[in-house]
């Protein structure tokens, strides 16, 4: 089934849900409506049966980021430090796994999404880069807490303090991109990768990510109890007639 609004559609396809930014007139560049739409879809993904989304761009492109239109004329809400992102969803945190199908652009805010996914699958011919600097616009959607952790501070601050075009190949390098696909390759990827990772056993899948994601701010003790506390939760949602040890080497 497929739900439509002006701006976001979402389809299922078994277990997974893709997302799909519908602007293609504007590269797909989110506007405040969009990042409304785009988070009521998330919310709708999180409360839902699926197990894996993958947020992807209509007409070849991922996401040019903010529509500069819509900013210059003061249709996005001001930003405060409490509250909402331009893209809406980038401060949140999703109890499942989401997948970013990346082709043609991925800038500004748009690569601020991407890098707020768990994993990220783009073709050859995408593009990222944090060309909102170029414009004199700050990041507000997680690019300098998320880009270092995931590609080291010396990449972090190379796209940052250049604003330049990051060829996906470069991307690979450095460790952002999870698979490298042919053009027009990149949604078919992503949802075989998303298939795979929604036919695995749940609850201590999500308990793995979810210390993933937890273990930054932790000490090694810490992080270890976190992951005991975690797992130990998964298991205890194991039906009795497949005990833990039965999923052990």
């Amino acid at each position: 089934m497929t739900t439509r609004t002006e701006t976001v559609r979402t389809e299922h396809e078994g277990p997974v849900e893709i997302i799909t930014l519908d602007r293609p007139s504007r590269r797909n560049a989110v506007d405040a409506p969009a990042a409304r739409e785009l988070a009521a879809a998330v919310h709708g993904f999180e409360a839902g049966d699926a197990r894996v989304a993958v947020l992807t761009g209509a007409g070849g492109t991922f996401c040019a980021g903010s529509d500069l239109k819509a900013m210059a004329a003061g249709e996005f809400p001001a930003p405060a430090l409490d509250g909402p992102p331009p893209m809406a969803v980038t401060r949140t945190r999703t109890s499942k796994p989401v997948i970013a199908a990346i082709e043609g652009y991925c800038f500004g805010g748009g690569f601020e999404l991407a890098l707020w996914c768990d994993l990220r699958v783009a073709s050859e011919t995408a593009e990222f880069g944090l060309l909102n600097f170029e414009h004199g616009l700050p990041s507000l959607d997680g690019a300098t807490v998320r880009l270092p952790r995931l590609a080291g501070h010396s990449r972090a601050l190379d796209a940052l303090l250049t604003a330049r075009r990051i060829p996906a190949r470069e991307a690979a390098g450095w460790g952002l991109i999870t698979t490298l696909t042919a053009p027009g390759e990149a949604l078919k990827t992503a949802l075989a990768l998303a298939t795979r990772i929604a036919s695995l056993p749940q609850p201590a899948l999500r308990a793995a990510r979810t210390s993933i994601l937890t273990q930054a701010p932790l000490s090694e003790p810490d992080a270890l109890r976190n992951e005991t506390a975690l797992a130990l939760t998964a298991a205890g949602s194991i039906p009795p007639d497949r005990p833990l040890r039965s999923r052990l080497p």
